[in-house]
Order: C-alpha cells, then structure tokens, then sequence
C-alpha cells in the first residue's frame, strides 16, 4: 500500500528525506562495516532471539553516522508537531541490513513495563529510513519482500483486529509512527534491504 493510505491513519511521511547519492553512499558505508546480529529487549536484557528477529545491525563510521543523526535532528520539530509531543532528540540510529530470510516479528519499539530497559521506555516516535527500493522484479540495487507492516489500524472494527497493511519500501523516504504502535518486517524474498532506524524522545 502506499503512504497516502497509512497517512490517513496519522503515520508521518517525507519522500524525498535522503537523495539517491547519499541512500548510495549509505549502502556502501553499511556493506564496508562489521556487522553483528541484532538484539531484542525484553526486561532489561538484550539478546539475540532468530525466531522473533532476524537481521544484521552494522557499525558504521562516525562520519556516516554523524551525517544521518544531522538529517534526522533537523527532523525534531516537525515531527513533534505532527504528533503533538514534546521531543527533544533522536536516539542512537541502528544502520540495519536484512537478507534473504531475514525478518522482525510484530513488535513495538517501546514498552510500559516497570522492567523495560529505559532507553525503550523513553521512545515515543519510531522513523525507518529506506536506503533502496522494494520491488517484485530481482533489480540489483533493490530487494522483494521485507514489507514494513503495520498492525491495530483497524482496532475500532472488531474485523480489523490483527490486520496487518504492508507498506512499499522507497528509497530515500522517512516514515515515522508512534513507538507503541506494534508493526514488524516481513521475510525478504530476494535481494538486500537496507534501513536506518531511529527513536525520538
């Protein structure tokens, strides 16, 4: 589905976030990082968990990350206006690599549990950044499958309930949603989907 229809539900969309050069230069700055595996939280404690999450988070240069913390900064006040909160900053970026098979289960990025780590407990506004395009086609420079996928939308129509809506990566575009809203990635099918991600607080 595309943005217009999330929009409606009041999640935030900028299209044009990153240009091609910079989305390119992140790719590569993410290929040439170590990477490990990516942890989940769950009561204070991170770990590694593939059957809930599996990609690959890469440790990129201060340059790269200090060029993406500059552009989400600038970000703050709009975003605080469009959701009515009073943000302050953007946590640490994650640079996330997702390969085939790769997936995130339906989570949320914060908690109101006593025993959630702080850091997730502060979160209020998630943003995902697309580095490449989702395509059905097997184009080099994209990937298929690894749909973004929102759920509770519906949750005043009993139907709805557990419904989840797939959004289309585009490279380039930021879209940015409340921290309690539970949303996972789908399987990727083919190809490498490149994402950064980030929490205001």
């Amino acid at each position: 589905m595309d943005p217009a229809f999330f929009a409606r539900f009041g999640l935030f969309f900028k299209p044009d976030f990153l240009p091609p050069d910079v989305c390119n230069r992140l790719r590569a700055a993410i290929d040439a990082a170590p990477t490990l595996a990516a942890e989940i939280e769950d009561k204070g404690a991170e770990a590694v968990n593939e059957k809930q999450r599996k990609t690959s988070m890469a440790n990129v240069d201060d340059e790269t990350r200090n060029l993406v913390v500059e552009r989400l900064s600038e970000l703050t006040a709009a975003l605080g206006q469009h959701f009515d909160l009073p943000l302050e900053h953007c946590q640490r970026p994650h640079f996330l690599v997702y390969g085939e098979g790769d997936f995130f289960g339906a989570h949320r990025d914060s908690s109101e549990d006593e025993d959630a780590a702080e850091f997730r407990k502060e979160r209020r506004i998630s943003a995902v950044t697309f580095l490449n395009d989702q395509t059905a086609n097997s184009r080099a420079d994209a990937y298929g499958g690894g749909n973004l996928t929102f759920y509770g939308l519906l949750n005043e129509d009993p139907k709805g309930e557990g419904v989840g809506f797939p959004l289309t990566g585009q490279q380039g575009t930021l879209v940015a949603f409340p921290s309690l809203m539970i949303h996972g990635v789908s399987p990727v099918t083919h190809g490498k989907r490149y994402t950064i991600t980030t929490w205001f607080v």
